[in-house]
């Protein structure tokens, strides 16, 4: 019985600890203290079975386990492995793992102009919001960013044909020639509340304090003290994998209300229901 209280102990100590991964390369990945629990060690090749560009962790929300390898057109192959420093000088491609590189599209790169496109495995699409004061989102005169990108391990879930509306910013992905001319999917927000603060003050109202997402996020404090909450929303039709509390890089995800902070002020009773209920697609 008392061996297996310590067993128990020692698992819940690694689940809070993580473990330790080998770090290198031009990521400039910070990790000799080990990696968040649920992350995975990782090492990229140049080509497969060349030289190592980078090694070190990879923190997500995603289970990677059907997934251990991927590589893309520039010929780049990333590996995961879930185990202490399992990322060492003998970690290498499985000789049973199928590299396999998606289709590869043509996107419009900033303007319009199908003359002036770009290549990538999907279509990316950016575009600046405006928060009022009650959390709503609402199109700006600015230019959307367009352009293309191609499937790495540096993305929470290489999942195409999504967007998401994280405070006063709609990012998108697909998967189709030119998809990217405007917005290819409305973003619902979802309706959980959350506290909503920007380490730069000048970048919502002053009277904002809540907003509504599928999950609340948190991030670490930088280095004048300050931290930034706000909310995520995705699109329909995204992987459920996006809507899980969890980590990824600097955010950590939950979905409660209010769960990811705390002020002093009460959430006033309007974000409760009224206003706009999906992001606006400019």
């Amino acid at each position: 019985m008392m061996l297996l209280v310590v067993i128990l102990i020692l698992i819940q100590l690694q689940d809070c600890t993580g473990f330790k991964c080998l770090c290198s390369g031009n990521i400039g990945s910070a990790c000799p203290d080990g990696c968040d629990a649920g992350s995975y060690c990782v090492t990229t090749w140049i080509v497969a079975h060349g030289a190592v560009r980078d090694q070190g962790c990879k923190t997500t929300r995603t289970d990677l386990s059907d997934r251990q390898c991927q590589t893309n057109r520039k010929g780049l192959v990333s590996c995961v492995c879930s185990s202490e420093k399992c990322n060492d000088a003998s970690f290498a491609i499985p000789t049973d793992v199928a590299l396999i590189v998606p289709p590869v599209i043509k996107c419009f790169s900033q303007d319009l102009n199908e003359d002036n496109f770009c290549f990538g495995h999907y279509c990316t699409y950016s575009a600046e919001l405006v928060m009022n004061d009650f959390g709503d989102v609402f199109p700006t005169p600015y230019k959307p960013t367009r352009g293309c990108s191609d499937d790495e391990y540096s993305d929470d879930l290489n999942s195409v044909n999504v967007c998401t509306s994280s405070n006063n910013i709609i990012n998108c992905k697909c998967n189709t020639e030119f998809c990217n001319r405007a917005q290819p999917f409305p973003v619902p927000l979802g309706n959980v509340l959350c506290y909503v603060s920007s380490a730069y003050s000048d970048n919502y109202p002053v009277g904002l304090k809540y907003c509504r997402g599928h999950l609340c996020y948190i991030m670490q404090t930088d280095y004048e003290g300050k931290v930034g909450r706000g909310c995520l929303s995705v699109s329909d039709g995204a992987p459920e994998e996006l809507k899980k509390p969890g980590a990824y890089l600097s955010y950590k995800y939950c979905d409660q209300d209010l769960c990811n902070g705390d002020f002093m002020a009460d959430a006033p009773s309007v974000i409760n229901g009224e206003g706009s209920a999906t992001t606006p697609q400019p």
